[in-house]
């Protein structure tokens, strides 16, 4: 028999027990500072070069705009993922980059940061507690 006071699942699981977010990274919208303030994620996918990693096949999220119909111009291709920031913040444009990538970039730089326009599936974990636990103040 197993015992667990809690397991870590992603938010795909789904689960009758008491969930708590440990865990979340979606998909946002990263500009240069270049670009016009106040311009809506739609509109700086369509309007602004973007900094992409070239690769043989589509790249995460690319296909869902793709997918939507939504126009947009590669920029600038680069070989390396971890160089996308560096990239815009220099070259300017907007590259679609996880939440957390985009919020250590703001230590570093100011970035305009829009949410993706397009519903997709996040990144989430979360902790799921056993409710017959015998230490509850382990959930406190």
């Amino acid at each position: 028999m197993l015992r667990v006071d809690a397991v870590l699942i992603s938010e795909g699981h789904s689960s009758p027990y008491p969930r708590e977010r440990l865990y979340d990274d979606r998909c946002v919208v990263v500009a240069s500072p270049d670009t016009p303030p106040r311009a809506s994620a739609l509109g700086l996918l369509t309007t602004e070069p973007h900094v992409v990693v070239d690769t043989d096949r589509r790249v995460f999220p690319y296909s869902v705009p793709e997918d939507e119909g939504v126009p947009h111009r590669v920029g600038l291709r680069i070989s390396e993922f971890l160089l996308v920031p560096f990239h815009v913040a220099r070259a300017g444009g907007v590259a679609l980059l996880r939440y957390r990538v985009a919020a250590t970039l703001r230590t570093l730089a100011d970035p305009p940061i829009e949410e993706f326009p397009f519903p997709l599936p996040g990144l989430g974990v979360d902790v799921v507690w056993n409710p017959r636990q015998a230490d509850r103040h382990v959930a406190a």
